[in-house]
């Protein structure tokens, strides 16, 4: 049954934190811990993860704010999950960040936190909502109004993640593969089909690997395509509805071309990216990039860059196969991030570059500046369509052009939809010492100067200007990459410890919930009245330390009350202290 956690709003009159003095407890107040618990747990709304738990009557779940905040914590620190939980038990600074004050508080098994990951899962895959990336949602928007945030400009960029796979060779994944079906089998069935599977079962998959010969490669390959094919015959009838008959099915269609008048392995060049890279982790993909191999996801990080900023926050995070272009993952966050944020200016790099891109950032009226481009460099040493100024309509369409020698010139719309004709003066051409250079040019045939374009082409030459105008002024979105390196910072060398696209994106959602935590801390202890915050959070601690004459009532009192909760004093809101420091 599901209940919201209030109990934090209150103080308790009595709590582990009393034995601690003065200056310690100020310094608790003001580290991570008392940032967390203000801008991050107490923040969370519970409500939308009521749809996890029964609605009868029934016995409480552990508060959802408490296991959230755990799993936000795990991800930003790089805990396993038994440190998360020696932290929670042990740990002074990671109690009070998720609302506790005394040691025997909030226990529970860590079983718990497994199951409040399986809900989580469940409903994404019977709703399609990750609530984790909701929760991030709500959090950071009142983070955004709270510390008056402006999101005019947003900047993005996309990182490669590796779940926790191990790395297959391909004869050694289709091995495994076997492997895991034959552990699906009955007793009876094993002993049935053993003629098919004692070559490949005698050991591990990798030790069938080391013993072949290199002679020996294509025969086994093309040997275990045969069993394959028989195996999905045989099976579709008692397993055809099993996860063991689904992989072997993937896998031998991913691996072999089966028909009638041909049957044979693909060939290396013939397997997607989109194949099986692991038994384990069926959503991870393959992807060449810059000449490195990863396998795994990809994650896109959109953050604010207002120059106003004091602090800049992360506002989205993305997370795919990694087979996915970043001018798809662009095109899914931009609804969004409009309903989210006032963006108007959207600084990336060349990979967030299509047509699709720009008629949906052109619908909602957002910049979009580029530090680069695909495709090919316009010459140096010759005119290209950069050195032109285009006037352009309501729908982006050029109306009028502006040569580098300065003739200006309308611009007409042409025959076939999407492309536009300018005629400059011939005689003024012809007399321009560019001519030589210039784009306008006749067309065969003809005598008359033109210039051809279409509405596209346009988007590309401002791109480019805007590329070379940024050159000088600064390049508002290099200071993602330090965002990117600070979220992925608790990962061992780029690889999660998790696998599954799930999984891997509530991880990386955590980590930037604490990289946001983390600037917020330090803006807080920047600002120009920190100090006074500081000393009245003191002057509160020496207040809470009068409260010890109360001690030996307590100990008289709680053998019959049998809990603490009888005795608590309303909670003094410290929040909006923040207010008081700027």
């Amino acid at each position: 049954m599901f209940r919201k956690n209030e109990q934090h709003l209150q103080r308790p009159l009595f709590s582990t934190l009393d034995e601690l003095s003065p200056a310690l407890r100020e310094r608790l107040e003001s580290s991570w811990a008392g940032v967390f618990r203000r801008e991050v747990f107490q923040r969370i709304d519970e409500t939308p993860f009521a749809v996890l738990y029964s609605s009868q009557e029934s016995r409480p779940n552990v508060p959802v704010n408490v296991l959230l905040s755990l799993e936000v914590l795990k991800a930003g620190f790089g805990w396993t999950d038994e440190e998360l939980y020696d932290h929670f038990a042990f740990d002074l600074q990671v109690r009070y960040a998720v609302g506790y004050e005394n040691l025997s508080d909030g226990s529970f098994s860590i079983r718990t936190l497994y199951g409040f990951r399986q809900r989580l899962a469940r409903h994404m895959q019977e709703t399609g909502e990750n609530l984790v990336e909701v929760a991030f949602a709500q959090v950071t928007d009142e983070q955004i109004q709270a510390l008056g945030v402006r999101t005019t400009h947003l900047r993005m960029d996309s990182t490669q993640v590796a779940s926790n796979i191990r790395r297959y060779s391909r004869m050694q994944l289709l091995v495994e593969v076997l492997h895991r079906v034959y552990r699906a089998l009955s007793e009876a069935d094993r002993e049935s089909y053993q003629a098919l599977f004692a070559p490949y079962v005698q050991g591990k998959s990798g030790h069938f690997v080391y013993t072949l010969k290199p002679e020996e490669y294509d025969t086994h390959l093309q040997a275990i395509g045969q069993v394959m094919a028989q195996l999905l015959a045989a099976l579709a009838s008692g397993y055809g509805h099993t996860p063991a008959y689904a992989l072997l099915a993937r896998v031998f269609a991913e691996h072999f071309v089966w028909e009638e008048a041909e049957q044979r392995p693909k060939r290396p060049e013939e397997l997607a990216a989109t194949s099986l890279q692991a038994p384990d982790d069926p959503e991870a993909t393959f992807r060449r990039k810059q000449g490195e191999p990863y396998r795994g996801y990809v994650t896109n990080l959109t953050e604010t860059c207002h120059p106003d900023n004091e602090t800049q926050l992360i506002v989205k995070v993305h997370t795919e196969p990694n087979v996915a272009d970043d001018a798809h993952m662009l095109a899914q966050e931009v609804p969004d991030l409009v309903q989210r944020t006032e963006v108007e200016t959207l600084y990336t790099d060349g990979g967030y570059n299509s047509a699709e891109v720009d008629a949906l950032l052109d619908e909602h009226h957002i910049r979009h500046v580029q530090t680069a481009l695909r495709g090919g460099k316009p010459d140096p040493d010759g005119l290209s369509l950069v050195d032109f100024h285009f006037e352009t309509g309501p729908e982006g369409e050029p109306v009028a052009a502006t040569c580098p020698a300065g003739q200006r010139f309308g611009m007409e719309s042409g025959r076939v939809a999407g492309r536009f004709i300018g005629r400059p003066d011939a005689d003024i051409c012809q007399a321009c010492p560019l001519w030589d250079r210039c784009p306008v040019r006749p067309r065969s045939g003809r005598v008359t100067p033109a210039l051809y374009l279409s509405q596209r082409d346009v988007r590309v030459v401002r791109k480019r200007q805007a590329i070379a105008a940024m050159a000088g002024a600064g390049n508002p979105r290099a200071a993602v990459e330090a965002t990117i390196r600070a979220v992925k910072h608790p990962l061992d060398r780029g690889r999660l410890r998790v696998r599954g696209l799930f999984r891997v994106a509530c991880q990386m959602i955590g980590s930037a919930m604490m990289v946001n935590l983390r600037r917020i801390h330090k803006a807080q202890l920047n600002r120009p009245l920190a100090p006074l915050w500081l000393f009245l959070v003191g002057l509160l601690t020496c207040v809470d330390r009068l409260r010890r004459p109360f001690t030996w009532f307590k100990r008289q009192m709680v053998p019959f009350a049998r809990s603490e909760e009888h005795f608590t004093l309303p909670l003094v809101d410290r929040p909006f202290l923040l207010s008081l420091s700027g």
